[in-house]
């Protein structure tokens, strides 16, 4: 599982996994360059759509931690992966940015949703440091996310969206192709998910554009576009790669294994004892 460790005690341990995945992540590309060849082509099914069948691990660029540039003390950098708006700033709200700030507090570790075991959202999902497994069909697309969620989307462009009264945690997804790329258009979200562990925000509001381009047998490029209009003044978007990887996936347990929620909820906890005892409260 992923702890929460808090600013203070590195806010998660999602660092050490970051470690981790990014030491695979560099023997796969050592051993590569070692034996120097070609790409091979992009692998298709029977009816001649790309074939995204299999294990992959997100090049996620330190996205958990924040979309922009970032080398901070108690968190794992990151090369920043927002393509649009061209300035790489996230175009909040007055009221977004302010909460954005507040939730970066030590004591505000304890509200982001994934310390308390619930799934990351859309499309937080895609690039916590854990792997996932794609499977497809002609009619189907289903991401098997290690750390405990998962999407079946249906590849359907005449399919409608849920009523708006239906709220998921993962939200509505529906896929359809636009030559090789698979766009997948989500909404129908609850709204209680934050974006990362720095805690950028979204609503139940959103629309996200994913688009899965493949590049060659072995990688695709993952662009997600977010459209909120009760947070932002515009749509953003973020481009990573994704990298098909040996291996499957582990029996991940989050609840038997989080041994730190309780320290998030002391650090909050003496947060507002501190705040009562402070003059005028």
């Amino acid at each position: 599982m992923m702890m929460r460790l808090s600013r203070s005690s590195l806010r998660h341990n999602g660092l050490a996994m970051a470690m981790v995945w990014c030491a695979l992540l560099l023997c796969a590309s050592t051993t590569s360059v070692a034996f120097a060849q070609a790409p091979a082509p992009t692998k298709r099914l029977a009816n001649g759509r790309p074939d995204f069948n299999g294990f992959f691990q997100m090049d996620a660029g330190g996205a958990n931690w924040g979309f922009e540039p970032h080398n901070e003390p108690f968190t794992p950098g990151g090369r920043g992966v927002l393509i649009d708006p061209p300035e790489k700033k996230l175009p909040y709200q007055p009221w977004a940015a302010a909460e954005k700030i507040d939730r970066n507090k030590p004591e505000r570790g304890y509200d982001d949703p994934t310390a308390h075991c619930f799934v990351a959202g859309v499309p937080r999902a895609m690039y916590v440091p854990a792997p996932l497994h794609i499977l497809q069909t002609p009619t189907h697309v289903v991401l098997l996310h290690e750390r405990m969620q998962w999407r079946i989307i249906p590849i359907d462009p005449q399919r409608k969206h849920l009523p708006d009264d239906m709220r998921l945690w993962m939200g509505d997804s529906i896929g359809h192709w636009e030559g090789d790329t698979l766009v997948v258009e989500t909404t129908n979200m609850n709204g209680k998910t934050w974006l990362n562990e720095v805690g950028d925000v979204i609503s139940h509001a959103a629309t996200v554009v994913e688009r899965f381009t493949p590049v060659n047998a072995d990688r695709m490029t993952y662009r997600a576009t977010v459209t909120d209009p009760n947070v932002y003044t515009k749509p953003w978007t973020i481009e990573m790669p994704l990298v098909r990887q040996p291996g499957e996936l582990l029996e991940v347990a989050c609840l038997e294994d989080n041994q730190d929620l309780q320290h998030l909820k002391e650090v909050r906890d003496a947060a507002r004892a501190g705040a009562a005892k402070e003059p005028g409260r």
